[in-house]
């Protein structure tokens, strides 16, 4: 009998320890909710009234996205490269878009209001001159795509 407790004693903390490590591991808070999907992506491409103006792939670009001086550029729009470098919507729930731009006195990423982390955004020109903005989509507080920085430039209209 007591070698029988003894044994279920092992078990049970050998059970406890599992579900422990489990916990300890998951990506969520929650292990058992069901896991949300990650954005598997290799590039980007910007489109501008249904018009691709830019693309990048692996973090590498010869394109270069333009932002008018003292105004907002036409409405651009994302859709992302997946591992066959095919087309795909962009991420639907818990991924935002966001931005970081070298010299951010020459250009902007803008939003309209209520509208920030969407999928779609205008660029805002400072001065005239040059920069590079780097795209990421984040999901919860890191980022599961990251575009490699792309030149703007900032033009007179």
């Amino acid at each position: 009998m007591y070698h029988k407790l003894n044994l279920l004693r092992k078990v049970l903390f050998l059970f406890s320890l599992l579900v422990f490590s489990i916990t300890i591991t998951s990506c969520e808070d929650d292990p058992v909710a069901p896991q949300e999907e990650h954005l598997k992506a290799i590039g980007m491409v910007f489109y501008s009234s249904g018009i691709e103006v830019a693309r990048i792939l692996r973090g590498v670009t010869t394109d270069t996205l333009f932002a008018p001086l003292d105004n907002l550029s036409d409405h651009m729009d994302v859709m992302f490269l997946d591992e066959d470098e095919k087309l795909v919507d962009p991420p639907t729930e818990h991924q935002k878009l966001n931005s970081e731009v070298d010299d951010p006195t020459t250009v902007d990423m803008w939003q309209h209001p209520g509208e920030e982390g969407a999928f779609e955004f205008h660029l805002e020109g400072f001065k005239i001159g040059e920069t590079s903005i780097e795209f990421f989509v984040m999901h919860n507080d890191h980022a599961d795509f990251r575009s490699g920085k792309i030149p703007v430039k900032v033009i007179e209209k």
